[in-house]
């Protein structure tokens, strides 16, 4: 069938729920149909301090161009731009060109992340739409439904966004990855241990209590672990109190003192210097600003 995708309205929509407390492995934040006339439209994933997120933009007319590390590619109808963000691109509206009209998704989350990187060292930032039907057609019916308000909560848009990404892996020759990502979903032991994690970070989780979650020894269960995640238990969850930290701050429903209590972070001033040492901005800005600025 024909995706219309012109027909959709002109409109930026924002997916954001004040009612998730945690975060998801795939979300599409923001969704949008554009036509830009104005050179003023630039966007430099170089950015210091930039927020991290994918792009997946379909050129529907019109010509845009994307600086990439050694060259400049003109952004063409029926070429689909996949960047992870922050990273070493640039993409914009050329002098040259009259307008650039296109749609985009703006995803967040561990999954989604894994997929686009996976793309860009496969296939490059460029992909010919022609040869990606099934992952253009979960794209025309999430942004879709996105514009219609048919996607209400995040679970919905999370497994819509989570099929998207499984497509867009297979029809670009990353089965290997596919694999990686769904054998770590199937092992129970491993989901039950991040919900153990995800639900008590307000309070101290010993690493033995995390081992017993995985039906494993203290020593064997680190040593697992170590393997599989590339850090100790104690360091995952550091990661994981910050990065749930920063997805609280979007949410613009906690201040900073409540988000550091929420992750089981006691000290505020400890926890400030936490974020700003991981993401390169303090709490307080990265929560005033908009976070879904490009």
């Amino acid at each position: 069938m024909e995706l219309d995708f012109s027909s959709l309205p002109l409109i930026r929509k924002n997916s954001r729920y004040s009612n998730r407390k945690f975060p998801l492995h795939t979300l599409t934040s923001l969704s949008g149909h554009s036509r830009e006339t104005d050179t003023s439209y630039y966007n430099d994933c170089r950015r210091r301090g930039i927020s991290y997120y994918m792009v997946l933009q379909y050129t529907l007319s019109g010509r845009g161009r994307i600086d990439l590390k050694d060259r400049s590619r003109d952004l063409l109808p029926g070429s689909l731009m996949v960047l992870s963000v922050p990273g070493e691109q640039v993409y914009y509206l050329p002098e040259d060109s009259e307008y650039w009209e296109f749609v985009f998704l703006v995803l967040v989350g561990r999954d989604a992340s894994r997929t686009i990187k996976a793309v860009e060292s496969s296939r490059g930032n460029i992909l010919d739409s022609a040869g990606i039907p099934r992952t253009m057609e979960l794209c025309y019916r999430l942004i879709q439904d996105l514009f219609a308000g048919k996607i209400a909560n995040p679970f919905d848009n999370s497994s819509r966004s989570y099929e998207l990404c499984m497509a867009l892996m297979e029809e670009t020759g990353n089965t290997k990855d596919i694999q990686d990502i769904r054998s770590i979903r199937e092992k129970q032991s491993f989901e039950d241990l991040l919900v153990l994690m995800q639900d008590n970070l307000y309070r101290d989780i010993p690493v033995e209590e995390m081992a017993a979650a995985a039906n494993l020894s203290r020593s064997h269960f680190t040593r697992l672990f170590a393997r599989a995640t590339g850090k100790s238990p104690r360091q995952y969850l550091e990661e994981l109190r910050l990065k749930t930290a920063l997805d609280m701050l979007c949410s613009e429903n906690f201040n900073i003192k409540e988000t550091a209590a929420q992750v089981g972070i006691r000290d505020v001033n400890y926890f400030c210097r936490l974020f700003k040492k991981r993401f390169g901005i303090s709490p307080g800005v990265y929560r005033n600003r908009s976070y879904w600025e490009r």
